[in-house]
């Protein structure tokens, strides 16, 4: 396999996907991109269409399409495939080989290929149309410059017994494994690995990991690599932070409007415009969100103002009095087009998030939330949780997941956890608040105390007291951000080389006390909340401190993460729309 090392490329999760892309399609000639339902996604999170075009690709074509491809020959153009080499995107590669369409064949994987398949693919070759076949590794989804996640929501099943696992369920976690090598791979590190020691899903993915390091010893042989550390942590020491109200941007929509693969759906919004139907939150192909993606909601509405006045001003210095001054005019108004779009879209998003805060009482529950996850005033909870409980105006998704975290808290109060969930059940309208119900006991048979390894709420006091990482926050508003993700402390036991060998132990190799970059996996999926926190921590460091990347399973907001617990596929999440009448 002809594996280049290059050069260190940038150190950001979107840089190194793309600098793959760009080789991939800078192949001289008309091309046309082949992908799979995985890359097809992989790729518009990191290019642009424009992008793309601009290197003469004429058509992008996936090959595993249920929709059947055009047969018509274009034997004018050159078919670059970026696929992920699974069964059955193979067996699609060969059909399309056998009955070819393309003048030539460029094959790129994401990982790494067997020989088995190889020789699959030699055979189907009879026009021997395949020119280069290589392994370019970034099977993963780039989200930030510091996020990437495998688009794996389904994780509930691995915390079975190994024993007891399906073929599905190792499958699940060799992806898990082959998304981390290649983003390692994409890095050109080899890092040493540590995982959480409470967790024996960690300590297996960690094990996988080494092996297959071990195993693929030429490709990470790196001799100008940094040192670098890779820690593994598990969703279920930590299911507080998925189920909390977020206040900065990019949690912030996600857990009020969903993103799906850097897109938002606002169809449902009341009177929203034909083109704000559905919008691309993008920190790549948006200046204004790439800017402002960590800001808290107080800070958000400041910065959207300032950006509408932005666009009153450009927009009013435009006087056309003359020839020059029209042809000046017609020359800007396509940026000034796309800047009015850019700022309808966030104005739009805000609006409909500050209806939602006001309408469904989000800062009294966010308020009740974090004073679950942080203070131990059992009476105070009751009332607290009790009180939302009977509000109609708070949604029935919010009024579980404060049950849930209520649950977690006191998980030893029964009494007063059969009456909630008495409440919640009488209040219950049709099968998915039905299913969303049964949350309330599964959170505990997937992390309640017996199940944790860990202690979750150990010096929680000492944490809320912590200063709150996102700047600009006020102290009314410190009241929703208290809380702080299990990954905070990891962090900064590892930055103040103050994470212990005990909790955290290294695998096969042990590593030294500083690191240029740092790698933290979330097996279970992690969220953007603990995304933001590591993008301030990484402009915090600045150039020359450490600079950490975070992936996950997946990135979770509080219905995917139901979800998952509840083993539905994300094709059956409890719809968000759904409140009690």
């Amino acid at each position: 396999m002809d594996y280049k090392k290059s050069q260190q490329v940038s150190f950001s999760a979107i840089a190194a996907f793309k600098s793959y892309v760009e080789k991939i399609i800078s192949i001289p000639g008309m091309k046309a991109l082949i992908v799979d339902k995985d890359t097809m996604t992989m790729v518009s999170l990191v290019a642009s269409q424009t992008e793309i075009i601009s290197k003469q690709v004429f058509i992008v074509e996936q090959i595993d399409s249920k929709s059947k491809p055009t047969k018509t020959p274009m034997n004018h153009l050159k078919a670059v495939c970026l696929l992920r080499p699974t069964r059955s995107t193979l067996l699609s590669l060969q059909t399309a080989l056998r009955k070819p369409k393309f003048k030539e064949f460029h094959l790129f994987f994401t990982n790494f290929t067997s020989e088995a398949s190889l020789k699959a693919i030699a055979a189907a070759d009879d026009y021997e149309l395949v020119k280069q076949v290589q392994e370019y590794y970034c099977d993963f989804f780039a989200v930030n410059h510091d996020l990437w996640h495998c688009n794996l929501f389904s994780s509930r099943s691995l915390y079975t017994r190994r024993s007891n696992w399906t073929v599905l369920d190792t499958e699940i976690l060799n992806r898990n494994v082959q998304g981390v090598l290649s983003a390692l791979l994409s890095f050109k590190q080899r890092p040493v690995v540590r995982y959480q020691k409470s967790s024996a899903l960690a300590k297996a993915m960690a094990v996988e990991l080494v092996t297959g390091m071990k195993e693929e010893n030429e490709v990470f042989d790196f001799r100008d690599s940094q040192q670098s550390v890779l820690i593994i942590l598990d969703r279920r020491e930590d299911p507080i932070t998925p189920l909390l109200m977020q206040w900065t941007y990019q949690a912030m929509v996600h857990e009020l409007l969903t993103i799906k693969d850097n897109r938002v759906d606002m169809s449902k919004v009341k009177d929203i415009k034909e083109d704000m139907k559905q919008v691309v939150m993008s920190i790549n192909q948006d200046a204004f969100f790439s800017e402002s993606y960590t800001y808290n909601f107080g800070d958000l509405g400041k910065s959207i103002k300032d950006l509408v006045n932005k666009y009153k001003e450009k927009k009013g210095s435009h006087k056309i009095n003359t020839i020059q001054d029209m042809q000046r005019f017609v020359e800007q108004y396509p940026e000034l087009k796309t800047f009015q779009g850019n700022v309808s879209k966030h104005v739009a998003v805000m609006v409909e998030m500050n209806r939602k805060v006001k309408e469904e009482k989000l800062m009294a529950v966010s308020e009740a939330e974090q004073n679950l996850a942080c203070d131990h005033d059992h009476s105070k909870a009751v009332e607290e949780v009790m009180r939302l409980l009977g509000d109609s105006k708070v949604p029935f998704l919010r009024k579980v997941c404060v049950a849930s975290l209520y649950h977690l808290r006191y998980e030893k109060q029964r009494n007063e956890m059969n009456t909630m969930r008495s409440i919640l059940k009488d209040q219950a309208q049709g099968m998915n608040q039905m299913r969303l119900l049964r949350f309330c006991d599964e959170i505990i048979k997937y992390a309640g105390a017996s199940a944790r390894g860990g202690e979750l709420y150990r010096n929680r006091g000492f944490l809320s007291m912590v200063k709150n990482v996102f700047s600009g926050l006020n102290e009314i508003e410190n009241v929703y951000t208290r809380y702080k993700p299990l990954l905070a402390s990891v962090l900064d036991g590892l930055l103040k080389n103050k994470l212990t060998m005990n909790d955290y132990p290294f695998m096969d190799t042990v590593g030294g006390s500083k690191f240029d970059q740092v790698f933290v996996y979330v097996v279970g999926g992690t969220t953007y909340s603990e995304a933001a926190l590591v993008s301030e921590l990484n402009a915090a460091a600045g150039k020359g401190g450490p600079k950490i990347i975070l992936g996950g399973s997946c990135v979770h907001n509080s219905m995917s993460f139901i979800s998952d617990i509840l083993g539905l596929s994300r094709n059956d999440e409890v719809s968000l729309d759904v409140s009690e009448g």
